[in-house]
């Protein structure tokens, strides 16, 4: 094992426990697209009949997989920020568990190439010592 093997795991075991501590405090997440659409009623005589016109919306709509089936929801306009928020933190999730798998996979590897540097080991070791 290197010497910077040696420094490296304190500092990656604290950055991963900064990355769950980051994690946990996450507000509300929610999976999902956000698509704006018009829709056409079917009635001859409505102003959305003509080529021309939209139709009536917009409607906002969301989007998401579940077991493998696409299901979509209809998003009131007065919740519409809520929504955008709750997706910009499941985006903000998903690079903090990127971040988390790979530095993980940094200690694994590191561990791997000295067993005898366990997470007590590396405890063990970052603690003061008592000057004599």
């Amino acid at each position: 094992m290197t010497t910077d093997d040696l420094s490296s795991l304190p500092r990656l075991l604290i950055e991963r426990e900064r990355l769950q501590r980051e994690i946990s405090s996450l507000p509300d997440l929610r999976q999902g697209s956000l698509a704006t659409a018009y829709r056409r009623c079917g009635k001859p005589t409505c102003h959305c009949a003509r080529e021309e016109d939209p139709g009536h919306g917009p409607v906002y709509l969301l989007t998401r997989s579940v077991h493998k089936k696409t299901v979509t929801r209809n998003i009131p306009p007065d919740k519409l920020e809520t929504v955008k928020e709750q997706l910009t933190t499941f985006h903000r999730y998903q690079e903090l568990s990127r971040e988390l798998v790979n530095v993980s996979g940094q200690i694994c590897d590191l561990k791997l190439r000295n067993p005898e540097n366990s997470d007590e080991a590396v405890k063990k070791n970052t603690r003061r010592q008592p000057r004599s």
